[in-house]
């Protein structure tokens, strides 16, 4: 049985989709460049998703979402906060959290 990912208003078919979507997401974007529109929607619906994410925030507003290189030479996506801070998002840790299918 494949798992359905759903992350925010955003469903998909299985992980490999998921995956898929976010890494095209990602791919998009140059280094540093700000991510807007659905794709920022996309994001914030992943952040929002991660209660560690929030947690981290400690009541900071997001003021842009960004492409940036992770410290460990990954792409990755980046929350702004209005303090300054950044504040990475793994779509991959939040992906990986569901279960593997148990079938094709």
């Amino acid at each position: 049985m494949k798992v359905t990912v759903v992350i925010g208003g955003l469903t998909f078919p299985s992980k490999r989709d998921a995956i898929e979507y976010y890494k095209n997401v990602l791919n998009r974007y140059e280094d540093g460049a700000e991510i807007a529109g659905v794709d920022a929607s996309a994001i914030e619906a992943l952040l929002y998703a991660r209660p560690d994410k929030v947690a981290e925030m400690a009541g900071r507003k997001v003021v842009r979402y960004r492409r940036k290189m992770h410290r460990h030479n990954t792409p990755c996506f980046f929350a702004e906060l209005d303090d300054g801070k950044l504040l990475d998002i793994s779509y991959m840790k939040f992906i990986n959290s569901y279960p593997q299918s148990t079938g094709a």
